[in-house]
């Protein structure tokens, strides 16, 4: 078992490396989405009052976050209670 350890040690070491850097990337990637989605829902707060700006930047935010027209609000609402703690 020691000389087995002893001849692959380098690559049971860049193993684990390479576990831990694409779990790193994942996380990255999650937390990536969730801020483009947070920032889509927050232009689309921003123009709410402007009834032509406001359908604009709906469908942007529907887009963005890939969700439909319709619940992109809903999912807004959610998004942002969510950043509250």
């Amino acid at each position: 078992m020691g000389k087995f350890l002893e001849k692959n040690l380098i690559i049971i070491l860049l193993t684990i490396i390479g576990y831990f850097l694409f779990s790193i990337s994942s996380s990255l990637k999650e937390s990536g989405r969730y801020d483009s989605d947070l920032r889509a829902c927050a232009k689309m707060k921003a123009f709410m009052n402007d009834k032509e700006s406001s359908k604009l930047f709906e469908q942007e935010a529907a887009s963005i976050t890939g969700i439909k027209v319709k619940f992109v609000g809903e999912y807004c609402k959610k998004l942002t209670l969510q950043n509250f703690f």
